[in-house]
């Protein structure tokens, strides 16, 4: 089964990347300039200043000939962002990949010892401890393709920022799928609102990402405000759920039918397991939605060694080819308006007259950090 999963993860991942490669994307975003204006005096004739900036950081990106990023997605995000991108520019991205937790105290330390080796980082909003070093740099000086800052472009009507310094901007704004279950195991009806999971037949029947980081973290706050209480996440835990760490675990061992349903996690190991067939869904809570970024974001980080590169991925990331490809691999909605989404699990598409509770933004990050302690008290038990 493993080797049949492994095969059929190879060949979505080639597929996505062919549908998002050069040519699949109409020729307004960077792998084709758009129809051609009077040029302005001394500048060549048929190109835009933007084309020509463009033109003139890929150069400069090609002698640096690399580009490190930092991020908390694995290998089913990796592997198509890293052969397009690597393939279209000429670069090669080198990718490090661990929790975000981690990511954030590797982060640090490295600051903190005048360690500066990182250009992007990839991840879901930038977190406390990345602005306490100044980790990154505002990325408005940074961005200058027109698609980019075409605000009108954009949900919302504008680029998504977490902080007030524009550090760090949304590729993604989706609703959350917060339960994945296994659809030979469990009937979605008795699924349907948070408080299903503390009748007794779920007790030591979840899984439970790590809730003192990433997905695990998030789910257990915004499931908190959403329910107006923390009183849920105590009798929660009196369930004893089964915490895990590896996030691509949490979602294996529910398509192999070790337990049937998993509460928080990564968005794009869910969607990896559904485009691939496994007997597995996605599924909401009558409570309510909320909309995040999951791992889609993306950050300058400052003294960046190879500054052109980053300039130029950044640009490309917010891109409507770049946007795309994301919310293929994550498997969520982009901000973006002019990402299309018949690739995605409706789940995951915001829906019209759907009120959202919107987690994308500066107070949410920073009450969500400090609620680390809180879920620490409650599931630290349970945590080995």
């Amino acid at each position: 089964m493993r080797t049949i999963i492994t095969v059929i993860a190879l060949l979505m991942v080639a597929s996505i990347v062919a549908a998002c490669a050069p040519g699949a994307v109409p020729q307004n975003t960077p792998s084709g300039a758009p129809e051609a204006r009077p040029a302005a005096a001394g500048q060549p004739a048929g190109k835009e200043a933007w084309q020509i900036q463009w033109e003139r950081l890929l150069s400069e990106a090609k002698k640096e000939r690399r580009l490190v990023l930092y991020s908390s997605s694995g290998s089913a995000v990796r592997e198509p962002i890293t052969q397009l991108f690597s393939e279209k520019f000429g670069l090669d991205l080198e990718w490090v990949s661990a929790t975000t937790a981690q990511l954030e105290e590797r982060i640090y330390r490295e600051r903190r010892a005048g360690i500066y080796e990182a250009d992007i980082y990839f991840s879901g909003s930038s977190g406390v401890q990345l602005a306490e070093v100044k980790a990154l740099q505002p990325i408005d000086n940074i961005l200058f393709l027109p698609e980019v800052l075409d605000k009108s472009a954009w949900w919302g009507g504008g680029l998504i920022f977490d902080d007030d310094e524009h550090t760090w901007a949304g590729i993604l704004a989706y609703p959350v799928a917060p339960v994945f279950y296994n659809v030979n195991l469990v009937d979605p009806n008795d699924i349907k609102s948070y408080k299903d999971f503390l009748k007794p037949k779920w007790k030591k029947q979840i899984v439970l990402f790590n809730p003192r980081t990433g997905g695990g973290l998030s789910w257990v706050y915004n499931v908190s405000v959403v329910l107006g209480s923390v009183d849920y996440l105590r009798d929660l835990a009196k369930q004893e759920p089964i915490i895990v760490n590896d996030a691509r675990q949490q979602v294996e061992w529910v398509a192999f039918g070790k337990y049937p349903v998993a509460l928080g996690g990564r968005g794009e190991n869910k969607a990896e397991f559904v485009r691939m067939g496994a007997p597995v869904k996605m599924a909401g809570a009558v409570e309510g939605d909320y909309l995040v970024s999951g791992a889609g974001g993306v950050g300058v980080f400052d003294r960046a060694p190879h500054p052109n590169a980053a300039k130029l991925f950044a640009n490309w990331a917010l891109s409507r080819e770049g946007a795309t490809l994301v919310s293929k691999v994550i498997g969520g909605q982009s901000a973006r308006l002019d990402v299309p989404t018949d690739f995605l699990d409706p789940i995951m598409v915001r829906q019209p007259g759907v009120k959202y509770f919107n987690t994308i933004t500066k107070e949410h990050t920073q009450k969500k950090d400090a609620f680390g302690a809180v879920a620490l008290e409650i599931f630290g038990p349970l945590m080995k």
